[in-house]
């Protein structure tokens, strides 16, 4: 080593060791805070790097693929048009191959599930992820998929943030923080956007949650990303609109009139991309033939419009230019969307930002050509309305307005002239987006499948708790041979919502809602006094297993409009249990953010749920260096986990992260009946 390198290298050893003094003579939570600035901005500098190493494969695999096309075309002549749909099937091939060797890692549009991971799991993302998210992608774009590169890269700053948080050790919230300033770090990256950057990680990865401490962490991360990508890629920004100019008042309004027709095609879209994933699911094929049939199809697609192919970047310049004709936009935009469902619902890695930019480039340039025919003279130039009308698609297709205003901003340099007419065509196509379609592209799916990722703290702590906690037994019900006078007056006592109907088992077979009797009965006509409670019933009822958490209870009302559900055993005869009401589950929650408090102060058992106590307990030795998973607490002593207060951290209770091992000191809040605490601390003292 030479002698400038190794004073290089003791000039860093110094340095890191007067950091390190530093931070150890601040007080714990400074010193915590300290770190964690210090990761972000760590974390945005190693996503810059990562930005930059994804951009490089994506330019090597789109050479090699143009290669092998360029070659289809000279070796086989007679392949024609199949050049472009054979080049598109060999990158599926590879995909396939890297697939076989990181199963799970590699196919599929995965933001929704990395949402999922971040805000309603433990927030741990795969380290190989970095690399095989970067790959993948890459692949994808260079051989024409008509796929975006912002979601992979969001996901390779994820997971550098979590790598870094999982390093560190740090709680499930901290961690989450990480992979958010990670995600904005490379959306920042991509777009020379700090700004958009930031608010794409508030907006849409932490789903609007704001904390000033979290912003600044988020803040720190793009920022260095940025000044880190500008040190290695220049300046040059993505796209280079010309200078917005908006001339007269009328104008404006075709920016409103802009907005009604982006909110209608954004609620479209969203619809026909899970619409083409259900249809692809439906047919039974092999993922493997679905993928290269999927980018078969795409590409036959680009035959005629070889600009649909890939991300479209230069295309979409040229449309903020106003190069695009108005024909050729109109078909772009319908081929885009077709094509970009296709590819990613097929199985092709990817994001949906780049078609979305692409869609709505193309919209905007078609919107202004209908508009100067029905309005000669009172439209804007041809660009001004493909550069706003991205933006307001990207809001409209995220639920991120915020996002996409700021984006559109830094896109232009800082131009307010963009700002009023975009804040009127984002704002205006969201609201008519959401009439339609409340979901966004990203939350469509998940909320079909009953998961909501707006969870907060409750919902984390309502998910640990069974519903046997806050079980009602002693209920109305009717058999359902029961006439319907006998049906009235049960109706009429007490103050269910719901009426279970049982067999002469007690089996559950139906439940009457109470709300819609008197409808039912007044359909029922002279026939009423032969009808009985299975006549009135609901034959297939939403239940619960007397092992169901409480969220999913909440959720399940929420879904079927009921303010309560029936309760049945574990095994497969249905026996009626009890209910469960949202009052009781809201009343639960009170006490339980009350013992949680008190708990703070005290060390005694306090009286939580009927039957139900939650107590503190240190973490006894033989559970130091374990994970709840490893405990398995529930199975071994019928407890609950439902906080965990750190040794090393300042945040008081915290819900439990199940794959983080405990240390000396830790303390845990457990939940359960007398008889079950009694025995887990018997076994804390003996074991």
């Amino acid at each position: 080593m030479g002698a400038e390198a190794q004073l290089g290298v003791d000039v860093l050893r110094r340095l890191g060791a007067s950091v390190q003094r530093l931070l150890q003579s601040l007080p714990a939570r400074q010193s915590e805070y300290a770190q964690m600035l210090a990761s972000a901005g760590v974390i945005g500098v190693a996503t810059a790097v990562g930005s930059w190493v994804f951009r490089e494969l994506i330019q090597l695999c789109s050479r090699i693929f143009l290669q092998g096309e360029a070659a289809l075309l000279r070796i086989w002549l007679h392949v024609g048009v199949l050049a472009i749909p054979l080049v598109l099937v060999s990158g599926g091939l590879v995909l396939l191959l890297l697939n076989h060797f990181y199963p799970g890692d590699v196919l599929g549009y995965g933001f929704p599930n990395f949402l999922e991971t971040v805000n309603l799991g433990n927030a741990r993302l795969r380290r190989r992820w970095i690399f095989l998210k970067a790959l993948g992608a890459a692949l994808s774009l260079g051989s024409g998929a008509s796929v975006g590169r912002e979601g992979p890269i969001a996901q390779i700053g994820g997971a550098i943030g979590s790598a870094l948080a999982q390093v560190r050790d740090l709680t499930a919230s901290q961690a989450r923080i990480l992979i958010a300033a990670g995600a904005g770090a490379g959306i920042a990256t991509t777009f020379n956007a700090p700004l958009g950057g930031m608010m794409f990680a508030q907006e849409i990865v932490l789903l609007g949650e704001v904390e000033l401490s979290n912003l600044t962490l988020v803040i720190i991360a793009t920022t260095t990303a940025v000044v880190t990508s500008r040190s290695i890629m220049g300046v040059g920004a993505v796209f280079q609109p010309p200078p917005f100019r908006i001339g007269t008042h009328e104008q404006g309004l075709t920016y409103g009139a802009l907005g009604v027709v982006i909110g209608l095609l954004a609620a479209g879209y969203i619809r026909l991309f899970h619409r083409v994933g259900s249809y692809l699911r439906a047919v039974r094929i092999a993922p493997t033939w679905r993928l290269l049939a999927g980018l078969a199809l795409v590409g036959l697609i680009a035959v005629p419009l070889p600009q649909n192919l890939s991300d479209g970047y230069p295309v979409i310049d040229l449309a903020l230019h106003g190069q695009v004709p108005f024909a050729r936009s109109a078909s772009l935009t319908a081929a885009k969307m077709i094509a970009s469902a296709l590819s990613l619902q097929a199985g092709a890695p990817g994001g949906v930002f780049g078609p979305v930019f692409f869609i709505g480039a193309m919209a905007g340039t078609t919107f202004r050509g209908v508009a100067a025919t029905l309005l000669p003279g009172r439209t804007g130039p041809p660009g001004s309305y493909a550069l706003v009308a991205l933006g307001a698609f990207l809001g409209a297709v995220t639920n991120a307005p915020l996002t996409a205003l700021l984006l559109l901003f830094e896109m232009t340099r800082g131009d307010w002239t963009v700002v009023l007419p975009a804040m009127v065509a984002t704002l205006v196509a969201l609201v008519v987006a959401r009439l339609i379609e409340p979901d966004s592209i990203d939350t469509y799916g998940l909320t079909r499948e009953g998961e909501n990722l707006e969870i907060g703290r409750d919902r984390r702590i309502l998910a640990q708790l069974p519903v046997s906690s806050v079980l009602r037994r002693n209920v109305v019900t009717v058999n359902e041979a029961a006439p319907l006078p006998e049906i009235m007056r049960a109706a009429g006592e007490g103050d269910q919502t719901t009426l279970p109907v049982l067999d002469a088992g007690g089996r559950l077979s139906g439940v009457i809602v109470i709300r819609d009797l008197l409808e039912i009965v007044g359909d029922a006509g002279d026939l009423r006094p032969l009808v009985n409670a299975a006549d009135l019933s609901r034959r297939n009822p939403p239940f619960l297993r007397v092992d169901s958490n409480l969220d999913r209870a909440i959720q399940t009302m929420e879904y079927e409009r009921l303010e309560d559900l029936p309760v049945v055993d574990q095994d497969s005869e249905r026996k009626f249990l009890g209910l469960v009401t949202r009052r009781e589950i809201a009343a639960s929650l009170s006490r339980m953010h009350l013992s949680l408090a008190l708990l703070s102060e005290r060390d005694d058992n306090i009286l939580w749920a009927t039957g139900y106590r939650i107590a503190r307990f240190h973490v006894p030795p033989w559970a130091v260096g374990k994970t709840l998973r490893d405990l398995d607490l529930r199975a071994r002593y019928g407890v609950t986990v439902v906080a965990v207060g750190r040794v090393d951290g300042d945040h008081g209770f915290e819900p439990p992260n199940a794959d983080r091992p405990f240390k000396p000191g830790d303390m845990v809040v457990i939940a359960g009946n007398s008889s079950m605490l009694r025995r887990f601390a018997r076994a804390a003292l003996t074991i």
